[in-house]
């Protein structure tokens, strides 16, 4: 992704309004189409009101449940949500969601360098009709956060009600089991050490590029006197390269 020059005519294929999980995944679901996508931002950070949250997916039939070998089917998954949604249930919807839901894990693992892994979290309402207490949950893997460039400092920072030292967790992931055990095992012990240098790592490169980009500004895009951040797709092998 890098950052639109001004200029009075922009024009693309695609032009995605917020930087959400929905707006970048609509992004990027275009770009892997040939398409030519811009992204405009009003806030000063990507990463909209997803970047504040646990970043847990309720995503019944991924692939990951399947493999780590929990027992679930579509019909629980539908009992479940008819039941939570009552008289707002639209079967439509839900057979969209359920189809496409476990496609959207396999193509952005497939297409992207997001990864996720399964989760301990159960179903908001385990008991009830057709819900379970683990599997349809599912987590981001940690990113090395280097690979964006610069533009790491316009990644949204997480509350910091939910970090350690500026360090996101996440509920229902390993981090707070190994944290917590971090005295008691050597496996918890490890986990956390690299978490930690992979934390400070990351602080370190989050304060270059700050210096960086302090000393060379980006360019803003700004009709009607709002200012509005525009972020143009490129190649995700571009980005990679560099890396190198």
């Amino acid at each position: 992704m890098t950052t639109v020059t001004r200029s009075s005519d922009l024009a693309c294929d695609v032009l995605v309004i917020g930087s959400g999980a929905g707006g970048l995944s609509t992004a990027i679901t275009a770009k892997k189409q040939g398409l030519d996508v811009i992204v405009v931002e009003k806030e000063e950070y990507f990463g909209g009101t997803t970047a504040f949250s646990g970043g847990v997916l309720w995503i019944p039939g991924n692939r990951h449940a399947k493999e780590a070998g929990v027992q679930d089917t579509r019909e629980a998954a539908v009992r479940y949500m008819r039941g939570e949604t009552g008289a707002m249930y639209d079967e439509a919807a839900v057979d969209a969601f359920l189809d496409n839901g476990p496609r959207m894990i396999d193509f952005f693992e497939r297409e992207t360098s997001v990864a996720f892994l399964p989760t301990l979290y159960p179903d908001y309402h385990p008991d009830a009709p057709g819900g379970v207490d683990v599997g349809r949950s599912v987590v981001a893997k940690p990113f090395d956060a280097r690979a964006l460039g610069r533009d790491i400092v316009r990644l949204r920072p997480p509350l910091k009600t939910i970090t350690f030292i500026g360090m996101m967790f996440n509920s229902s992931s390993a981090d707070l089991k190994h944290f917590f055990n971090a005295t008691k095992s050597f496996e918890s012990a490890w986990y956390v050490a690299k978490r930690l240098a992979s934390h400070l790592r990351n602080s370190l490169y989050t304060s270059a590029a700050c210096r960086s980009r302090a000393a060379t500004p980006s360019p803003r895009v700004s009709p009607n006197r709002r200012s509005i951040s525009a972020f143009r797709f490129i190649p995700a092998q571009a980005q990679r390269n560099s890396l190198r």
